[in-house]
């Protein structure tokens, strides 16, 4: 073989035990938290352009914003898991929290 073709190999064999290494240390080291950070920041690089729709119980909207960049669910502190509020910052950077019990629908702009 000519040193050319070695050297690809050799670089392809690395590439690849460098894939599955960094793939096994997010899979296996990274906390739930560390992760969920993680994908947060590279939400908050990425961002989105949400328009958030609230209606009633009778089918009318009640309130929309539009320009949302992220949407996060709350959590609740006894480790449940459950998911009892949604809150969101709109373009002005005013807080809004919306309660489970309550219709919502955001989509993509």
């Amino acid at each position: 073989m000519q040193v050319k073709t070695k050297l690809r190999m050799g670089g392809a064999v690395i590439f690849v035990i460098l894939v599955v290494s960094l793939f096994i240390y997010f899979k296996y080291f990274f906390t739930f938290e560390q992760r969920q950070q993680f994908k947060r920041s590279i939400d908050s690089i990425t961002g989105q352009n949400l328009t958030v729709t609230v209606f009633g119980y009778d089918g009318r909207i009640i309130r929309r914003w539009v320009g949302i960049q992220k949407i996060t669910s709350g959590r609740a502190r006894d480790g449940s898991g459950e998911r009892n509020y949604t809150y969101f910052y709109t373009r002005e950077g005013k807080y809004v929290q919306i309660p489970d019990s309550v219709w919502y629908i955001a989509e993509e702009e």
